[in-house]
């Protein structure tokens, strides 16, 4: 096959969206070459090299690049407009549904009825009846419309009328049923019967009352008084919630064992804040979070404080719930309680629904009476009040949604603001009270429609259903005609009170899983769906399996195994266990023993907060410990978190010696079908009915456990694993962690076999299997922004070894940590400090031997600094240590800070382990740190002399548990710690890393996947001035690839074999010095390759890779999918006026609501992806070349080139002889348009954006300069003063170091090189080149500006020549800046070229249009 036909082949695979991956199914042989990648979220980095780190070539090209792309968007969004889609359609079946039930009985009376409550929305001459009248309900003679809505205004009118009096009209009958069907309230309670008296109120508030811990609050008892608070009428809602923080006071208990230590002063103010919390979340306040549940690490602003009103929570509870874990069903609780609220005050006691909105009705009447009495002297106050229709005033008429200009409405809350502003300038009267009590008490003008009606149950909608059809039933006989064996009574409640259960899902079998739908439901026999047939056509049990099996993720380590549920005894254990197995006293972990008995005692018997204190009393009590000693309780943050509450739970109702594996069984049920009751109670009778009896059932359905791990039952409890320098004993996960105080993690590191184990397992599952590493890719648990990255780097190994025709001996992975959560702004440094100082007590500080004047500087000057000068790690730790030298408690000279007289200090030495966490870091005399020098553990001298200084810090919360631990060690390291350390080097914890290198390890069984360390790199690329500078070029992606082969094969050549054998023989002297690793010669393995390191060549060879710049970029095309248009629909007058094809009609399929004009539509359509027409216009006869954009809603219909030619014809009338020259032009396409390259962008009216594709490099003093420019860009953001001049960066020589600042001097220099480049004749080619107007107006202005404007426009001037930014800021050198555009029509243009690249760029042919 020729290399063009192969090329051709292969770059049909770049362009369809599912590419295959087929490398692993070819029996390719092995060779001696590395493949180096570096995924990060919007790009891999990729590059080939032979063992000796030279990169191969191919092409005569350097096989490395960069493969840019789109970041994986989540499905949240897309999954709820979906559901939404379901929910509108089905809710039209059921008003179809309906329709056809009252379909005879309507055409005797009123034949056309239907079709003009169809038609409502037409213009007259679009209607079909012919009814030229503006009646649509009524045309009697004797009753129209406007008859109708005299005696209903409001459709509850007409309900509240029906249940009392009944009607002989059909119609009225209809539409009342219809307007019940169409919003039937929520299936919160599914099941439940309703009717709102206070006991089942003080149900819900019990539920969200008693999963929250206090310290002496007696909640049972205060139960009844928190309810009567919140039910009390004629109180504000703040008046309520400072009502209900006074109860701590009346109702305490106190614990004496738990809380020894704080005082009772103390107990009641923090139980207060958390009451306080709860009643605002209850009322719909703004609540505390922090106080609810205690602080959390570096938690966004906006996610510490929540108010429940409207949707708001709905909206950011995905976000909450990652910040606040499982307290997020605390939250849920707090919900449902202010649901039950907001319910009462919509539905009096013994109202019906329809009689208290009709009375909320007349209520708004009255008040409005009032309120314009009031208004009535002032002219221009009552205009502005009920007349003024004006953008951005909260007044009557857009509070009652009638605005009809640019807003149409206001909340309720701007209303009310609006309002008792106006009304507090009015002259006292008993009114003006009235109206401004009523809104304090937030009921004036009460609404029909609202928000809050959400929160109406579907039982009380059906409660008046009932009514109204007991009350209609005798004088509608069809309403007692039987088809399918239900008269239509009893379907119309059907269809009231039936909802699809979640565990069915979807009904469209043909959208199926395995046809890639979302659809798992299980059919007995085909055929429409109702509510009245649902049990015949639907199989409930098989699609409630189906539903698990799909549903429920799977084991993170063993494939193919199912997680078990959050509660299962199991994994409640096997939590609990990891956390106790942490804790140390006096450095040394929990005897098995007194383990035991803790957990038996603490967790199975009763449960109260086990917290360091209950330990010791604990231990005390037992004879443990001797009572007089203070024990140091380590390794515990505050309490114990994990609980044993399912075994409890157990205990309780099925008895102390209940059937383990049933009861396992019992609690994923219960996990599963927990939401649907009804489910339930069938599944536990049907699987244990012989066992359980109803009563015990019923118990059981009332427990609520939610969520799932991440391990399976086989993982802890499934397979066996020894201690590798043991007897050999093999034993199960949860056994050794019973026996002994390993948490998992350690269990899984290489002191043990488990991890051999796991391999061998999932080796076993997958022999012989042809893998599809589409289906794997599913199967892991990863963000879609990953699994996208991970799959594009699969597509460049595939095409290497293509290539190479030929696998390489090793991948090395290195993978960004993405966690959407980590770019959030974290805590700022400056508040935590502050925070921390100001809860220090004068006492505590003289105790430390602080004096009183030296605590006041230290307070005040840590406030002049902002977080960018807290940035620096020696001024941080300055304040973490209160002023003082860590080794020898001297005061630090703020002033010499910065000189050498005082250095950062690693603990453990950094040339056995890489820790730069501040954990790890401590602020120190220089003389006291050559004192200290390598050893570890620090000098006992200095920790018998500086231990209390330490403990006063580690208890105001200023270092760490762990720093403490680490300064206070007492026993040196062992083999077993510095294995620990080199198997951090070497084990990465990171979800996205295991599954990526989980995935390559299954698709190439017999390559090495070695995963690499970011740290570890940056680190040589630090020490080797390997600069990487993000905004200059694409090429750092792959320059980190190769990077990563380089680092990663000489770690892992250095310490693969078993460290731990060779400490045992060696003890655990020095073997190793991570800092000097590249200073010496690094053997491989195996004897018969050659060194892994070289010293006298790899470095060598290292940096002339590096400086060369022969690398591919390619860009994934981007083909838009997903929403037709933006979801705004325009008025008809604004649609009306716009130039065709510019908005599309509401529904793309109906002809009539096509004429925007008439009916108004939706714009910013968005397109597909282009094609290429030419066609002739008949004047001049020469061909037209034009770029045509498809829209996405044509594209979804499957169309043909005759339907493609039909729109080219609709959107340019004028062409004739059209034809497709080509068929498939994407954003992101490369394409070569009079001599220089670009990417295609989207279309701006009749231009497309192009932007520049060509790669700048420059030399190595500018880049160095760019970067230092870049980080000024950066902390200028975070620090709007910053100087410029104070930024800095090194580089090292040997044995030297110079500094390298911004100066005025050198910014001129690089402004004249862009200049420069701007001239050469590449760049000359490229559009919207500047260079002309920047040398003469541009370089004065430059020379004028201050150093910080100059670093500013530089970068800006670097946008000129990258176009990494679509938006330019030059107006200050005198010149606009835009993002370049060529026109659609290409037939003039000089050369237009097409040029398709495989994923790697090393195959690409041209396509010539132009």
């Amino acid at each position: 096959m020729s290399i063009i036909n192969f090329q051709r082949s292969r770059l049909m695979e770049t362009q369809t969206s599912n590419q295959l991956i087929t490398s692993h199914l070819k029996d390719y042989p092995k060779q001696n070459y590395f493949v180096g990648l570096d995924i990060g979220t919007n790009s891999v980095g990729w590059a080939v090299t032979n063992t000796s780190y030279e990169l191969l070539k191919f092409h005569s090209h350097k096989m490395w690049g960069s493969r840019l792309f789109e970041e994986g968007e989540s499905a949240v969004t897309r999954r709820g407009f979906r559901s939404m889609r379901r929910r509108l359609e089905r809710r039209k079946l059921r008003l179809k549904l309906l329709e056809e039930l009252f379909a005879d009985a309507m055409a005797q009376v009123d034949s056309t009825f239907f079709i003009r409550l169809h038609e409502s929305k037409y213009h007259y001459e679009d209607k079909t009846t012919g009814h030229s009248s503006k009646h649509i309900l009524f045309i009697d003679e004797d009753y129209t419309d406007q008859d109708y809505f005299t005696e209903y205004p409001t459709i509850y009118h007409l309900r509240k009328d029906l249940m009392e009096n009944g009607t002989n009209d059909i119609r009225k009958l209809f539409l009342a049923v219809h307007h019940i069907l169409k919003y039937r309230g929520n299936f919160l309670y599914e099941g439940a019967t309703f009717n709102s008296n206070a006991v089942t109120f003080e149900d819900v508030l019990k539920q969200a009352l008693v999963s929250i811990t206090f310290n002496c609050f007696d909640t049972n008892s205060a139960i009844s008084s928190i309810s009567n608070i919140l039910m009390e009428s004629g109180k504000t809602k703040s008046d309520k919630a400072k009502a209900i923080e006074r109860l701590v006071d009346t109702y305490t208990v106190f614990d004496e064992v738990n809380t020894p230590d704080k005082p009772q002063k103390e107990q009641v103010k923090e139980d207060k804040k958390t009451l306080k919390a709860i009643a605002n979340l209850v009322l719909g306040l703004s609540a505390n979070l922090i106080d609810l549940f205690g602080s959390v690490e570096d938690i966004d602003d906006d996610l510490k404080k929540l108010q429940i009103v409207g949707d708001t929570y709905d909206e950011k509870r995905d976000e909450l719930a990652k910040v606040w874990g499982d307290e997020i069903h605390i939250i849920d609780d707090c919900k449902s309680v202010y649901d039950a609220i907001i319910l009462m005050s919509i539905k009096e006691p013994g109202l019906t629904i329809s009689q208290s909105k009709v009375k909320a009705f007349d209520k708004h009447k009255e008040d409005l009476v009032i309120l314009k009495s009031l208004l009535k002297s002032d002219r221009n106050i009552y205009h502005e009040m009920f007349k003024s229709d004006k953008k951005g005033l909260h007044n009557y008429v857009h509070y009652i949604k009638q605005g009809r200009t640019e807003e149409t409405s206001c909340s309720r809350e701007d209303f009310y603001k609006y309002t008792k502003k106006i009304i507090e300038g009015l002259a006292d009267s008993k009114e003006k009270e009235y109206i401004l009590n009523e809104i304090e008490l937030q009921t004036l003008l009460p609404l029909q429609r609202i928000k809050d009606n959400g929160v109406i149950p579907y039982q009380l909608h059906l409660e008046e259903l009932k009514v109204i059809l007991d009350k209609c039933g005798p004088k509608f006989p069809f309403l007692q005609t039987v088809s399918d064996g239900f008269s239509v009574t009893e379907k119309l409640i059907k269809m009231l009170e039936f909802r699809i259960p979640y565990y069915v899902g979807p009904l469209n079998t043909h959208h199926n899983v395995d046809n890639g739908g979302f659809a798992w439901a299980v059919r007995k026999q085909a055929g429409r769906v109702t509510p009245w047939n649902f049990e015949e056509k639907i199989d409930r049990e098989k699609s409630a399996t189906a539903f698990i099996k799909n549903l429920t993720n799977k084991c993170t380590y063993l494939l193919g195994e199912d997680v078990l549920p959050k509660s299962s005894l199991l994994y409640s254990e096997f939590m609990l266990l990891n956390e106790l197995n942490n804790v140390r006293i006096d450095g040394k972990p929990l005897t098995q023993g007194v383990k035991q008995r803790l957990i038996d005692v603490e967790f199975r018997k009763e449960y109260k907060k086990v917290t360091k204190n209950r330990i010791e009393s604990f231990l005390k009590d037992n004879n443990d410990m001797n009572d007089k000693h203070k024990p140091e309780i380590t390794g515990l943050d505050g309490e114990v978190k994990n609980d044993l509450t399912s075994y409890r739970d157990m205990v309780r109702i099925l008895g102390s010696n209940f059937d383990v594996s049933m009861a396992e069984e019992i609690i994923t049920d219960i996990t599963i079908f927990g939401e649907s009751k009804k489910m339930l109670r069938q599944t536990l009778r049907n699987k244990f009915g012989s066992q359980l009896n109803d009563e015990t059932i019923k118990k059981l359905s009332k427990l609520r456990y939610r969520d799932w791990g991440r391990l399976s039952k086989k993982l802890l409890n499934g397979i066996e694993g020894c201690d590798k320098s043991g007897n050999g004993t093999p034993e199960t996960i949860i056994e050794l962690m019973r026996n002994d105080s390993y948490n998992l993690m350690e269990l899984l590191g290489d002191k043990f076999s488990f991890m051999e184990c796991i391999e061998e397992e999932n080796a076993k599952l997958t022999q012989g299997q042809v893998v599809n590493p589409h289906d794997i890719i599913d199967e892991l648990a990863l963000s879609p922004a990953v699994k996208r990255a991970v799959w594009q780097a699969l597509r460049i190994i595939d095409e290497v070894v293509h290539i190479k025709k030929a696998l390489p001996s090793r991948i090395f992975v290195e993978v960004a940590r993405t966690n959407k959560s980590e770019k959030k702004k974290k805590d700022s440094r400056q508040k935590r400090l502050s925070d921390l100082y100001s809860a220090i007590k004068k006492d505590d500080v003289l105790q430390s031997g602080l004096q009183d004047k030296e605590f006041g500087a230290l307070k005040s000057g840590l406030a002049n600094y902002d977080d960018a000068a807290l940035r620096s790690k020696k001024l941080y730790l300055y304040y973490t240590q209160m002023g003082r030298c860590a080794y020898t408690g001297n005061i630090i000279d703020l002033n010499q800070l910065n000189t050498n007289d005082y250095d950062i200090d690693h603990i453990y030495p950094r040339s056995l382990t890489k820790d730069d966490s501040f954990d790890n870091l401590v602020l120190c005399e220089r003389t006291a740190n050559a004192k200290k020098s390598d050893t570890y553990p620090v000098d006992n001298r200095i920790q018998t002399k500086q231990k209390p200084f330490w403990a006063f810090l580690k208890h105001q919360g200023l270092i760490s548990e762990r720093k403490y631990e680490r300064l206070t060690r007492i026993a040196p390291l062992t083999a077993d710690d510095l294995s620990g350390f080199i198997a951090r080097q070497l084990v990465e914890t990171n979800q996205s890393v295991k599954a990526a290198t989980t995935l390559l390890r299954r698709l190439y069984p017999d390559i090495d996947v070695v995963f690499v360390k970011a740290e570890n790199v940056t680190d040589f690329r630090h020490d080797n001035n390997f600069i990487k500078v993000r905004s200059l070029n694409h090429h750092h992606h792959a320059k980190d690839a190769y990077l990563n082969i380089v680092v990663g094969n000489v770690y892992h050549e250095k310490f693969t074999r078993n460290f731990r054998v060779f400490f045992k023989k060696n003890g655990a002297n020095r073997t190793y010095n991570l800092a000097k690793m590249f200073n010496y010669d690094v053997k491989c393995t195996n004897a018969k390759d050659d060194k892994a390191w070289d010293v006298k060549t790899s470095m060598d060879i290292v940096k002339k890779m590096m400086d060369s710049n022969d690398v591919r970029v390619t860009k994934r095309l981007l083909e838009q999918s997903g929403a037709l248009a933006d979801a705004t629909v325009y008025k008809a007058t604004v649609a009306g006026k716009a130039k065709d094809g510019a908005y599309i009609g509401m529904k793309t399929k109906s002809s009539v609501f096509a004429d925007v004009s008439k009916y108004g539509g939706m714009t910013k359509i968005k397109n597909a992806y282009s094609i290429i027409v030419q066609y002739k216009t008949g004047k001049r006869d020469e061909d037209i070349k034009e770029i045509v954009p498809l829209p996405i809603y044509l594209i979804n219909r499957n169309t043909t080139d005759v339907d493609l030619i039909d729109y080219v014809k609709s959107v340019i009338p004028q062409a004739k002889d059209i034809f497709i020259k080509y068929r498939k032009l994407c954003i992101n396409q490369l394409v070569k348009i009079n001599g220089f390259y670009y990417y295609l962008g989207g279309k701006t009216n009749n231009n497309i954006y192009i932007d520049n594709a060509i790669e700048l490099v420059v030399p190595h003093n500018i880049a160095t300069y760019i970067k230092l420019l870049d980080k000024y860009d950066l902390l200028r953001k975070e620090n709007k003063a910053l100087k410029a001049s104070s930024i800095t960066t090194s580089i090292y020589n040997i044995n030297t170091s110079t500094v390298i600042s911004l100066s005025n001097k050198v910014g001129i220099d690089v402004f004249d090189y862009f200049m420069s480049k701007l001239r050469t004749p590449l760049y000359m080619k490229m559009k919207g080149n500047k260079v002309d107007e920047l040398s003469s107006i541009g370089r004065s202005k430059f020379i004028k500006m201050s150093l910080e404007e100059q670093s500013i426009y530089l970068l800006e001037i670097l946008n000129l020549l990258t176009n990494s930014k679509t938006t330019f800021d030059v107006k200050p050198l005198g010149i606009t800046g835009s993002r370049s555009t060529i026109g659609v029509k290409i037939h003039n243009l000089d050369e237009f070229k097409i040029i398709n690249e495989s994923i790697t760029g090393l195959y690409s042919n041209e396509v010539t249009i132009v």
